[in-house]
């Protein structure tokens, strides 16, 4: 299962659409608040947008990380900002940025994945 947290409702349906099209099941997060409060299955690996609204992609990777949380995660971002650069890889997630093509955003999901997928 793969956790798509994205605020624009158009990225997160293409997106899960695409998964599912390679054979991934894939739930929706409207913003890294919604994920946190979801009680569910856990994913098996995040597809996390980093500009959102609240709180941002890595700040959650980054609560996650601090609560033990160690799932594979991709973060997707459409601006480019060096700061995060040490924050990224202390959490050690992959950061790719929008528009970023499909077969491309698959290939990163697989690698992320491989293992709990």
């Amino acid at each position: 299962m793969i956790d798509i947290i994205d605020d624009d409702d158009a990225v997160r349906d293409s997106t899960q659409a695409l998964l599912e099209t390679y054979g991934y099941d894939a739930r929706q997060h409207p913003s890294a608040e919604d994920y946190l409060a979801y009680s569910g299955q856990k994913a098996d690996c995040l597809l996390v947008d980093h500009h959102m609204p609240g709180m941002t992609g890595l700040d959650l990777l980054e609560h996650l990380h601090a609560k033990g949380d160690r799932t594979p995660a991709v973060m997707l971002t459409g601006r480019s900002d060096p700061a995060i650069a040490p924050r990224i890889a202390r959490v050690g997630v992959k950061l790719l940025h929008k528009p970023i093509a499909p077969d491309e955003l698959i290939r990163w999901i697989a690698q992320a994945c491989k293992v709990h997928c």
